[in-house]
């Protein structure tokens, strides 16, 4: 389903579903993140669904508490990101041990990649123009790092129109050495309460 206009960056508080059908196949990008192919393949089976809790706190920091669960056997794990660009360090089962930074941005031309530099032309085309803040940032970007199997990962979030109707999206690019692979998830709403 898509997203209703009262859900935004700013209350993505709900469950959200991985659509296999709008979404990019995530194949190349965990192939460059060294996933062997036993894995992919239950990854592309899977159901990924995400239960988000999004707070503030005192300072005003935003903290998004991400809940992941798939079907087929992966097991579920749980991300915090504070969106003040501080480090927080992430043991995951599927990819190992990673630091990641996360921050509200905009997507405009001089929006800056978390390893420096412009941000990749393709994390900044297709989103619409929703402003949850009452400032220019628009989006959320997330900058992975993966020290031991060299690679990063860039995400933005936001809201874009997919098929005529406006879905939460994820972009993803991940990059080691010189090669690059990128995604595009989309999420259906399914609500504040369980589904």
């Amino acid at each position: 389903m898509a997203a209703p206009a009262e859900v935004t960056l700013r209350d993505l508080n709900g469950y959200w579903v991985m659509s296999k059908n709008l979404s990019d196949t995530l194949d190349p990008v965990l192939a460059l993140q060294g996933i062997n192919w036993l894995i992919r393949k239950v990854v592309s089976l899977a159901t990924i669904t995400m239960r988000v809790i999004e707070t503030e706190d005192a300072t005003g920091t935003i903290h998004i508490r991400v809940e992941q669960t798939a079907t087929g056997g992966i097991k579920g794990e749980t991300e915090e990101r504070k969106l003040d660009w501080s480090p927080v360090p992430h043991v995951s089962g599927v990819f190992g041990e990673m630091n990641n930074r996360t921050r509200w941005t905009s997507i405009g031309k001089d929006a800056e990649s978390g390893g420096g530099g412009p941000l990749h032309p393709w994390l900044t085309e297709g989103w619409l123009d929703e402003k949850p803040l009452e400032d220019q940032r628009s989006h959320v970007q997330n900058w992975v790092v993966n020290e031991k199997s060299g690679w990063t990962a860039e995400q933005i979030w936001g809201f874009a129109m997919v098929d005529g109707k406006r879905y939460h999206v994820r972009k993803f690019l991940v990059k080691k050495g010189d090669e690059e692979a990128k995604a595009r998830m989309v999420y259906d709403w399914k609500g504040v309460e369980k589904y």
